[in-house]
């Protein structure tokens, strides 16, 4: 089959990269695969963090065809007409951001005009983003005008998309894992750099700062869970995309200074494994979500997760097995959940699980469902 797939990839940073690239790279071990991306993404100042370029030595990329610019309609005519010169029977957007969808409503549409036979999929990492959600949805409506068919993370993610748009053919795939990282440093290396003892409980909270990541609740879950188990050390490892003086006021304010570390910067790829290397347990305490890509990096390094019951995060975790559920906006079930954890040490049974049960999010898994979308005999 030729797919023609549309979406950012490294220098851009984040994971939004990361998963399009390794789905680019997972779909040509079996397709025909033309891979446009974008040469330029958004204006900086619609980019809260410091900078949108990923300067990661280790990169994770594939061979791709940089055309797109956020604010060049030139470039979207360009893009447009080099996936009809492929003649794909399937273009895939990767989506994540309204803030693409008149870009994105072009390119499908001049593709589908050209190619009627074709079919037009988004992949779906959020819905609807996190904030501004009015405008979010108007936007997400006018970017999915000429979708054939999606592949959302979860079945909260397939509700949402079909309160949107009613009636839209949906295939529901997990996240696959993000098992790209290396494996060293070793633990005792990795604690060992960060001024951690072998005996510390470590906690990790990764990837970016933003209010619905719920950070404030896991940190006001500490001084219950060190109270219980004093060798608790939380590491907070991301960049800060909102005022870092609400959270250190709430470290101040409940003394738990000396048992976190915060590492306020975008980690490049070869020093992810130096955090999760030296992590117990991984703590995603989101106020709301879709799916993220940090349960599968936990689970690539085999770390067992405490996660909300928000969007798809519980449809990845087997709760009591790979990890805990809690509810949202709740720091007192946080610290319940790394107790329980902890005080029994549970972390050895736990990553024997994680070992067995990430089998199920499978790269070959989501290539099976592109496949199923394309049985059409439309290419």
């Amino acid at each position: 089959m030729r797919i023609a797939v549309i979406g950012p990839t490294y220098p851009l940073r984040g994971g939004i990269s990361q998963y399009t690239t390794l789905m680019v790279e997972n779909l040509r071990r079996r397709h025909d695969v033309l891979f446009i991306s974008f040469e330029k993404q958004y204006p900086q100042f619609l980019f809260p963090g410091r900078t949108q370029k990923d300067e990661s030595v280790e990169r994770i990329e594939a061979d791709n065809e940089p055309i797109l610019s956020f604010s060049n309609p030139l470039s979207w005519r360009k893009a447009a007409r080099r996936a009809c010169e492929f003649d794909p029977g399937m273009v895939i957007f990767s989506w994540v951001n309204p803030a693409l969808a008149i870009q994105y409503r072009y390119i499908s549409g001049y593709i589908k005009r050209r190619l009627p036979r074709g079919r037009i999929v988004f992949w779906c990492h959020n819905v609807v983003q996190h904030e501004h959600r009015s405008l979010g949805k108007l936007l997400t409506r006018i970017a999915f005008g000429r979708a054939d068919h999606f592949i959302v993370t979860g079945r909260e993610l397939e509700r949402e998309l079909l309160s949107l748009r009613p009636g839209s053919a949906v295939s529901v795939v997990p996240l696959p894992i993000l098992d790209v990282f290396p494996q060293t440093p070793s633990r005792a290396e990795a604690r060992n750099g960060l001024g951690l003892a072998e005996g510390d409980r470590v906690v990790l909270y990764f990837g970016f700062v933003r209010p619905y990541k719920g950070l404030i609740n896991l940190l006001g879950a500490m001084p219950e869970a060190v109270r219980r188990i004093p060798s608790l050390r939380l590491l907070v490892v991301g960049e800060f995309w909102e005022d870092r003086d609400r959270y250190s006021r709430e470290i101040e304010r409940t003394g738990i200074d000396r048992y976190v570390t915060i590492v306020d910067s975008y980690v490049p790829n070869e020093e992810v494994p130096r955090y999760f290397n030296s992590a117990d347990l991984v703590v995603l305490p989101y106020i709301s979500a879709s799916a993220s890509g940090i349960v599968k990096i936990a689970y690539a390094f085999g770390k067992p997760v405490v996660t909300t019951t928000v969007g798809a995060l519980p449809e990845s975790v087997d709760d009591g097995r790979t990890g805990f559920l809690v509810p949202p906006g709740d720091p007192g079930a946080i610290a319940r959940a790394m107790i329980e954890f902890f005080e029994p040490g549970r972390a050895g049974e736990f990553g024997r699980n994680v070992e067995e049960y990430r089998r199920r999010f499978s790269w070959e898994r989501f290539t099976e469902a592109v496949e199923c979308i394309g049985e059409f005999g439309l290419w």
